[in-house]
């Protein structure tokens, strides 16, 4: 469980348009994003695995859209 919301400043530039890619087509294959991005961003709650892909968390939409 997340303590905070991390922000847009903690994030890379890469780090932000991966999550921005994921909120924006909702699921996105594992495959298509970085291993470094995305074990960042799963570390960080925004975004989950689901169901063979990723999924932006309901914090992950709020970071991507700021």
């Amino acid at each position: 469980m997340l303590e905070r919301i991390p922000s847009v400043r903690e994030l890379t530039r890469q780090e932000l348009t991966s999550l921005r890619a994921v909120v924006a087509g909702s699921f996105v294959p594992v495959h298509q994003m970085s291993p470094q991005n995305r074990t960042r961003l799963l570390e960080l709650g925004l975004i989950q695995n689901a169901m063979g892909g990723l999924m932006p968390t309901p914090a992950g939409k709020i970071v991507a859209r700021l």
